[in-house]
């Protein structure tokens, strides 16, 4: 085999790649970042097939974990020969979730190598004990060089592999210390060759810091087969297990788990973690969906229009991008007439859900409205569109989907952009459609 060698720098803070070492990240701005890496591409002519070759199987064969969440968010399972990355923050539950889907395959008689860089042996057992997982089949490794869990892999043959953290892994020859760019791209390099030649799936665990900054997960998301994280705070119940890399399966796919003693739980109706217990909407709420991939989710939102006491009027965002708050006040300002230069807004979305799903735009701005009016939006409303700049509300993703899954879970009357008009066809169901934010409010109050 052939290997032809580059050279290239790459920041070390956000794994921006250049051609050239530069003295400032045009990315995320940090300075003198930037490490040099070799890049090899293997070139052999043996692997060239035509398109139509009978030689290889288009079938995926995928190990079932028979934990719901986790394997539609993974698009049905964990292919074989694929190396997956879950990552997220310290301390968010990835090695907890990891530990349960080594148990759940454990139980189907597969036999799973745990490799551990950062915890001893007896942390790990004392996990288990508390997931209540009691098995034979998971093999604990604890060892930071690749080289040596190479060697377990060969001797232990299992079916699975659990890599937890990439950033505790090694090679002792390489360049630089565990953690650096250097080490995490050759050690996933390594990792992934022994997926791809053995089809034993490997799982990567990487961690990252509240600004994502640590060096592992961005500069190694090209090279995985899957890239998904657990998000959520440390002292929140729910978790959210996202997709933003599949190549066996959709993106922006979701799983929302609760934290509970026993580990990680998936939850069958998220509606019900997103939405005030006693269903009853107070002044400033409003209901919407957002489409997480396949599943509709139904939250709440919520706003806080309160006379100020500054000179200048404060916008506080909590679950909802800040900016689009502010695009939202200023169109609801122009558009309906409304004076809130003189008002403090502070918005939430209950439970913590982040979206990026622009149908909850036009809910948000109806419950700053009822804030400011001091008007309820009706019971059993539910709220969907995207207004622009110049009011008018257009349609998006997944409408008829979520009328019809929100028709299941009690919701009533849905107002929807009058785009939509004649293109959705649900009986017994109470549809109210708005051309404008303007005609949206009149519906609505």
């Amino acid at each position: 085999m052939k290997k032809k060698e580059s050279s290239s720098f790459i920041c070390s803070v956000c794994g921006y790649k250049s051609p050239i070492k530069l003295g400032k990240c045009p990315n995320c701005g940090s300075w003198n970042s930037f490490v040099s890496i070799e890049e090899g591409e293997p070139v052999d002519e043996s692997n060239i097939l035509p398109l139509n070759s009978d030689s290889v199987s288009l079938s995926e064969e995928r190990l079932k974990t028979e934990i719901e969440e986790f394997d539609r968010v993974l698009g049905g399972g964990i292919v074989k020969g694929s190396i997956i990355l879950i990552s997220g923050e310290p301390g968010i539950g990835k090695s907890t979730l990891l530990l349960q889907v080594a148990g759940a395959i454990a139980t189907k008689t597969k036999k799973v190598l745990y490799a551990s860089g950062e915890e001893s042996y007896l942390q790990i057992r004392m996990r288990a004990e508390r997931l209540n997982i009691h098995t034979d089949k998971i093999l604990i490794l604890t060892e930071q060089d690749v080289s040596k869990i190479k060697s377990a892999i060969r001797e232990a043959n299992p079916d699975t592999v659990i890599i937890d953290s990439i950033q505790t892994m090694s090679i002792p020859n390489e360049e630089g210390n565990a953690g650096g760019v250097n080490q995490v791209r050759e050690c996933t390099r390594i990792f992934t060759e022994i997926a791809k030649r053995t089809g034993v799936p490997i799982i990567l665990v990487g961690h990252v810091t509240k600004e994502g900054t640590l060096a592992g997960p961005k500069t190694i998301e090209h090279l995985v087969d899957g890239v998904f994280y657990i998000e959520g705070a440390r002292n929140d119940v729910l978790r959210l297990l996202r997709s933003v890399k599949n190549r066996f399966g959709t993106t922006n796919e979701a799983g929302i788990f609760e934290m509970r003693e026993q580990g990680l739980v998936g939850v069958v109706d998220p509606t019900l973690e997103f939405i005030s217990e006693n269903g009853e909407l107070p002044i400033g709420s409003a209901i919407t969906a957002s489409l997480e991939g396949s599943l509709p989710v139904f939250f709440e939102v919520q706003s806080l229009v309160t006379p100020t006491v500054f000179p200048i009027p404060r916008r506080v965002a909590s679950g909802v991008e800040y900016n689009r708050v502010l695009l939202l006040v200023a169109v609801v300002e122009k558009r309906l007439r409304l004076k809130l230069g003189s008002f403090d807004i502070y918005v939430n979305t209950i439970g913590g859900f982040k979206t990026e799903d622009r149908s909850m735009d036009l809910a948000l701005a109806m419950s700053i409205i009822s804030s400011f009016t001091e008007k309820k939006i009706p019971e059993k409303t539910v709220i969907m569109g995207e207004p622009g700049l110049g009011g008018e509300l257009r349609p998006t993703i997944g409408i008829e989907r979520k009328i019809k899954h929100g028709l299941r879970l009690g919701f009533e009357n849905f107002l929807i952009p009058y785009f939509l008009k004649g293109k959705i066809d649900i009986p017994n169901v109470n549809i109210m459609f708005a051309r404008d934010i303007e005609e949206a409010k009149s519906l609505i109050f």
